[in-house]
């Protein structure tokens, strides 16, 4: 299933689980790591089972994930603790660096529960092909306050010292055959033409979404990472047009505006047509 959105909950913020779930996000991070202090974070767990244990799964909520701490003391006891849950969809593993934590806690976790991997680190940038193979590996995401720290780097408004390490995970992506990777947080909550530069810059180079940290930036996201009307129009066209001059044994052909048209191109339509249709079942389902 395409999602867009992810919203950040903080775990020790059981008055915003509510409001999250019924955001427009397509999915909801119930944030066990940056969000709570170390002291916090057994009674944020608590917070966290206790309402996902209240209720059953259905398909009109967001999809459930839970940024789980990338740390001894605290990893396995979190994963315990809300591996098994019902509602679970996933868990997001913070500073993946290497696939060893990855065999850890695949034998903790049930089959149906994916990882979404961030990449936060040169060590996990230089590690990415590798992480994305990895089995439990859903979708990588990048995030880039701890990625910037860590290279020492001093990026302006646009970002685009940053590009070439976002191209770095849509290619490991691709090349492992998993889901689009997800952009980074817009961490400017009242910038709405800022956030929407960013997220049309993150479709741009291969991101099927992005994190969010506010509900008030969900609209901008998902308007921006689903394909317009015009968009899906003229995918459905090249696909049929492709489709007719195939029984007429062309493989390509110029189209009315001068442009080569082959199987490569198509595919990049089908894929529009897919992300299209795959939100457009959530949003059936979700009564959006």
């Amino acid at each position: 299933m395409t999602l867009r959105s992810y919203l950040y909950v903080p775990g020790n913020r059981p008055e915003l689980f509510d409001k999250a779930l019924n955001s427009a996000a397509d999915g909801v991070i119930f944030d066990l790591e940056d969000a709570v202090e170390s002291g916090g974070k057994k009674a944020a767990v608590q917070h966290v089972v206790d309402h996902m244990s209240d209720g059953e799964v259905s398909s009109r909520d967001p999809e459930i994930w839970v940024r789980v701490n990338n740390r001894p003391e605290f990893l396995e006891d979190e994963l315990a603790a809300v591996g098994g849950l019902a509602r679970l969809t996933g868990i997001s593993l913070p500073k993946v660096e290497d696939v060893g934590v990855l065999d850890r806690i695949d034998e903790m976790l049930p089959d149906r529960v994916g990882v979404l991997s961030l990449i936060e680190s040169a060590s996990g940038v230089t590690a990415a092909p590798e992480i994305a193979i990895h089995r439990r590996v859903q979708r990588l995401g990048l995030g880039e306050a701890d990625l910037i720290a860590d290279l020492k780097m001093r990026p302006g408004p646009d970002r685009i010292e940053l590009i070439s390490i976002r191209v770095n995970l849509v290619v490991a992506s691709a090349a492992a055959k998993i889901a689009q990777p997800v952009g980074p947080v817009f961490v400017d909550i009242g910038d709405e033409q800022g956030l929407e530069r960013s997220s049309e810059q993150l479709r741009r180079l291969g991101f099927g979404g992005r994190s969010a940290v506010h509900p008030n930036q969900l609209d901008i996201i998902n308007r921006v990472f689903t394909p317009t009307v015009l968009e899906v129009e003229q995918a459905e066209h090249l696909v049929r047009s492709v489709a007719e001059h195939a029984e007429r044994g062309k493989a390509s052909f110029v189209d009315g505006q001068g442009k080569m048209v082959d199987e490569a191109v198509v595919r990049s339509a089908r894929h529009v047509i897919d992300v299209a249709n795959s939100i457009h079942r959530r949003e059936r389902n979700t009564g959006a």
